[in-house]
């Protein structure tokens, strides 16, 4: 049996980032995945310009801009009327603002290895099967017979998180609006039109029933993110459908996917679930373990980067207090209130208006002839994290 002071179950990027934060602070981490890695993940592939100060608080900036990447300085948005506006990044002080697209394979990729680097214990293709209190905290054994013994827990496993299952949290509600979907797609023949894998600006595309985001991803390719309402999909040939009849109805997407050749369709529902509860006693929940945000903003890496990061400062006090209570680490939920507040408040917005195309389709007019409103609020969307 290990002894860490935290075993951390889940190592996406949220997990990834508590053990490097606490490896770091010199605690012993385990950090334990079910899936090898690399592994592809249902994601739009956009990391939003407020993740780069968090990449580089924990030490991987440079490398994932040595990885396939593509930098993104702006953003793009089109109706299926054929209206479309566009909109620069606003430079911040110390330069210009970008976001970037890549592929979370890459990414997580790099976050689990940077984790180990600092010392975690990583140990992925190990499915936890047991997990119990103990004197000292916690005892997780797994399928294959390794087991730990850890002060503390920290459930990173996902929207679906067992961790949160044996914490006594509710199931996340399995109902919703949308259905999310991912396709990666290739462009069949190389040239400048629009919506080419050379474009440096994030698009979202409307269309009747939901909105597709894409970017290219520096690899050649573009990840294509879409949510569509689940009452307009038919109950067989989801792929087809979406390709041949919905998508198309936006004719800027309708030219990219002439163009492409699409990979397999990946799919996930609901896609977004209210927070849970998210501490206990020696235990807290990161990351999508402890809420989902639909991902219109693209928000959820850094959502699960300073949750993960917040996770570790507050276990950290625990640690040096002795103090494991719930109540102590209430003082986590509360942190991440504080600092997700404004951004979860843009995201219900955001996700109200998106479904209602007659009220975007009024701001995507008006801003191709006045583009101030849409850089506002593309800029409180890309405001760098506050740390």
């Amino acid at each position: 049996m290990i002894d860490v002071d935290v075993a951390i179950v889940g190592a996406g990027p949220a997990g990834s980032a508590a053990a490097s934060v606490l490896a770091r602070n010199g605690y012993a981490v385990a950090l334990i995945d079910k899936k090898d890695f690399p592994r592809e993940k249902l994601c739009g592939d956009f990391i939003n310009p407020n993740n780069l100060d968090l990449f580089r608080n924990l030490g991987v900036q440079e490398e994932i801009f040595a990885a396939p990447h593509r930098r993104l300085t702006g953003f793009r948005i089109t109706a299926a009327s054929g209206a479309a506006a566009e909109v620069r990044f606003s430079k911040r002080n110390d330069g210009e603002t970008f976001g970037i697209a890549i592929r979370r394979a890459v990414l997580d990729q790099i976050l689990l290895e940077q984790a180990r680097r600092l010392g975690a214990l990583v140990q992925t293709g190990c499915h936890i099967e047991t997990l119990a209190r103990a004197d000292r905290g916690w005892r997780l054994e797994a399928a294959g017979g390794e087991s730990w013994r850890a002060r503390f827990l920290i459930g990173a496993d996902g929207r679906n998180s067992w961790i949160a299952a044996q914490l006594g949290a509710k199931p996340a509600a399995m109902t919703g609006r949308a259905v999310g979907f991912q396709l990666r797609l290739r462009e069949k023949f190389h040239g400048g039109a629009h919506g080419a894998p050379d474009d440096d600006a994030i698009e979202i595309h409307l269309f009747p029933g939901g909105y597709a985001g894409m970017a290219g991803t520096g690899d050649g390719a573009m990840t294509l993110g879409l949510a569509i309402d689940k009452r307009a999909l038919p109950r067989a040939r989801a792929k087809e459908f979406l390709l041949t009849e919905r998508l198309v109805q936006n004719p800027f997407l309708g030219q990219i996917i002439r163009r492409s050749e699409p990979g397999a369709l990946r799919s996930v529902y609901p896609v977004y679930f209210r927070r849970r509860r998210s501490f206990a006693d020696a235990a807290l929940l990161v990351g999508d373990a402890a809420r989902v945000t639909e991902p219109i903003s693209g928000e959820g890496v850094y959502f699960a980067l300073q949750s993960g990061m917040l996770a570790a400062e507050t276990l950290d006090r625990a640690l040096k207090r002795g103090d494991s209570s719930a109540s102590f680490l209430r003082s986590y939920e509360q942190a991440c209130a504080r600092a997700f507040r404004s951004r979860v408040m843009l995201n219900s917005l955001l996700r109200f208006a998106v479904y209602r195309p007659a009220l975007l389709n009024r701001l995507i007019a008006w801003s191709a002839k006045d583009n101030r409103l849409l850089g506002a609020l593309v800029d409180a969307i890309c405001a760098p994290a506050l740390r």
